[in-house]
């Protein structure tokens, strides 16, 4: 067994030669939120986060830094009630937008964040397809319960 300084000690050197191990492995450091704008700032220009629930769709357009530069959402372009804010078409409209606005500013890359389960997800990379906006990446941010809350107890009469 090792003793309280020999095992610190032990410690550091593993720090140390892993630290040295990463800088050789990996040329282009990891994505992490605190690093995105030296990765990102390479290959594309812009963030498009797409939320997607059963009732709308919202849109935003950020820089690398995470500033927020155009929002639209399924119910701000005019379709009203649940049943016309989720379908295909409310969804492609609203990229649309966001799309032509993106493309003033000089965007022709992008790096697609998705959040939600609903049809909204698939409407999306084929309306990026259509309007020549090049997706850089693709990231998942859909939140999955490990297991999740307690079920209710069973019901007996």
């Amino acid at each position: 067994m090792f003793k309280l300084k020999e095992f610190y000690q032990y410690k550091r050197e593993l720090k140390k030669k892993n630290n040295i191990l990463q800088t050789k492995l990996l040329a282009v450091p990891p994505y992490t939120v605190n690093n995105r704008s030296s990765v990102l700032s390479k290959s594309c220009q812009a963030i498009l986060y797409v939320k997607s629930s059963k009732n709308n769709t919202i849109v935003s357009l950020t820089n690398l830094k995470g500033k927020v530069q155009f929002v639209q959402s399924c119910g701000s372009m005019g379709f009203q009630g649940k049943k016309k804010r989720s379908t295909k078409f409310a969804v492609e409209s609203t990229l649309s937008s966001i799309v032509e606005k993106a493309k003033e500013q000089g965007h022709k890359k992008v790096f697609v964040h998705l959040n939600g389960f609903a049809r909204a997800r698939f409407a999306v990379l084929s309306c990026l397809n259509k309007n020549d906006l090049k997706i850089e990446g693709i990231r998942d941010l859909t939140p999955n319960p490990h297991n999740g809350c307690r079920p209710k107890k069973v019901r007996r009469i």
